[in-house]
């Protein structure tokens, strides 16, 4: 592996993810408004958008030889299908695997982690979402605008809680297929991102 990975760069990203929530939650909750209806809806639409592109892109962050070796080819593509197979091909536990932490029975650990089945963000649903934005931000028939924002104002909530249910607490693997990190998106005393990195167990 050349050079030494900088795991700090992804809770840099998911601290990125957690202002763009904030600014999403800002609109959506009415405490802020860009003062035109169909502007709000687009900026929350790129925030989502921009949040769904870090979660895929994040892993490779923390391997800057890596990143830099597939910039030129993501900056020239912009479907997402194609993103994701670029950096699977890189790092094919890209993905976040969501956990709840429960009190454990053990007395020598403080918990324990649980995978998650349900209800978080799915990579197939963050694809599908992602290709819902592109929509929007393309869209050049002006008979459809209305009811393409609607369709898209409904999906918000579901997209929010989604994304908060796969990134509150979850597991990320790395490119060098040895190193697993906790991330955990709220510490309790600080309300920053916190990590733990695991080695792979010999």
């Amino acid at each position: 592996m050349a050079g030494q990975p900088d795991y700090a760069n992804y809770a840099r990203c998911m601290e990125e993810i957690k202002r763009r929530q904030i600014a999403i939650d800002e609109i959506l909750y009415e405490r802020k408004t860009t003062s035109f209806k169909y502007t709000n809806t687009e900026f929350v639409a790129l925030q989502f958008r921009k949040i769904f592109e870090l979660v895929i892109l994040a892993s490779l962050a923390s391997h800057q030889h890596l990143f830099e070796g597939i910039a030129r080819k993501l900056a020239k593509e912009w479907q997402v299908t194609k993103i994701v197979a670029i950096v699977k091909n890189k790092n094919p536990g890209f993905f976040p695997t969501p956990i709840d932490r429960v009190p454990s029975a053990n007395e020598t650990a403080k918990d324990e982690w649980k995978p998650i089945a349900l209800g978080f963000l799915t990579l197939d649903e963050l694809i599908e979402a992602h290709g819902k934005i592109g929509a929007l931000m393309h869209a050049s028939n002006p008979y459809r605008e209305a009811q393409s924002l609607g369709e898209l104002e409904s999906l918000f909530p579901s997209w929010r809680e989604r994304l908060i249910r796969l990134l509150n607490n979850h597991l990320i693997k790395f490119p060098d297929d040895e190193t697993i990190l906790y991330v955990g998106m709220q510490n309790t005393e600080t309300g920053s991102v916190h990590t733990a990195l695991f080695g792979k167990l010999a």
